[in-house]
């Protein structure tokens, strides 16, 4: 792992996303970039146009960023080395060119914001970056504290396997972070019956034979409460999905889910992709 890239919007969240990189990045041996995008801000209607100094707008981003970059690296343990950038664009267009130009090993956000309208827009921006951002995205819950990774819980559901999980990432995510693997498959009362489930099973625990992964079939009402009860039972430190394969990522971060699964169990989520 060489670089980590934290999208700030200067919340408490954020905040804490990028104190956890940090450590993340301290532990492992890495660098990480502070990265703010900010806009214009739009006009309250059609006869009110802000007067806006695009230059000032700059300095206090970049000066928010250095402020940021000192309490940072004042909370770490270890010194490392952080970079910031800072420039008006759109989040999810920045942060595109951004990885295309850095080739991150992560990036690190977190999931909501400060008052009630931005956690709704940083919540909203965090579900876009995942679904469409093709690098490891690191979800990290409110108030979630760095620990070395030790457990990885990795979320199947044994369809298309060769073709949907990207196998070569995952195992360099084990190897890098010296962690034990747990493959989990939660048969949600046999509601979504999988023909192929046991030739697909046969196939992943072949694919990563070399990680020693262990297998678990979990039976539950719901896909996050059978995730919920083993993160629990088995200690894991992070949990690795594939959004798009299986949206499960829909169900983990939706507001009005009983058991939301970050929320709950304040652990990251790591999003990987097909």
């Amino acid at each position: 792992m060489k670089i980590i890239i934290v999208p700030v919007d200067f919340s408490t969240t954020s905040t804490n996303a990028a104190e956890f990189a940090g450590n993340l990045a301290a532990f492992y041996g890495a660098e990480i970039w502070l990265y703010h995008a900010y806009q214009i801000p739009i006009a309250l209607s059609e006869f009110a146009y802000p007067v806006v100094d695009i230059a000032e707008m700059q300095k206090a981003a970049v000066h928010e960023l250095d402020v940021l970059k000192e309490n940072t690296q004042n909370k770490l343990r270890r010194t490392i080395t952080i970079n910031t950038r800072a420039e008006m664009n759109v989040l999810q267009l920045g942060l595109n060119n951004l990885c295309d130009e850095l080739k991150p090993d992560m990036v690190v956000m977190g999931l909501s914001g400060k008052n009630a309208l931005t956690r709704l827009i940083v919540g909203s921006n965090t579900i876009k970056t995942v679904y469409n951002l093709y690098y490891p995205i690191l979800v990290v819950p409110p108030k979630a504290e760095f620990i070395p990774v030790r457990k990885i819980g990795f979320a199947c559901d044994y369809r298309e396997i060769e073709k949907t999980t990207p196998v070569t990432l995952l195992k360099k995510i084990v190897t890098d972070f010296h962690a034990e693997l747990h493959v989990m498959n939660v048969d949600h009362n046999n509601n979504n019956p999988n023909p192929g489930k046991a030739n697909e099973s046969l196939l992943m625990n072949n694919l990563l034979r070399d990680t020693k992964a262990e297998f678990h079939s979990i039976e539950a009402g719901e896909i996050t409460d059978g995730i919920n009860w083993f993160i629990d039972k088995s200690k894991l430190d992070w949990l690795v999905v594939i959004p798009k394969k299986h949206k499960l990522l829909e169900k983990v971060f939706r507001r009005s889910h009983t058991k939301e699964l970050v929320y709950h169990t304040h652990i990251p989520v790591l999003c990987i992709h097909e």
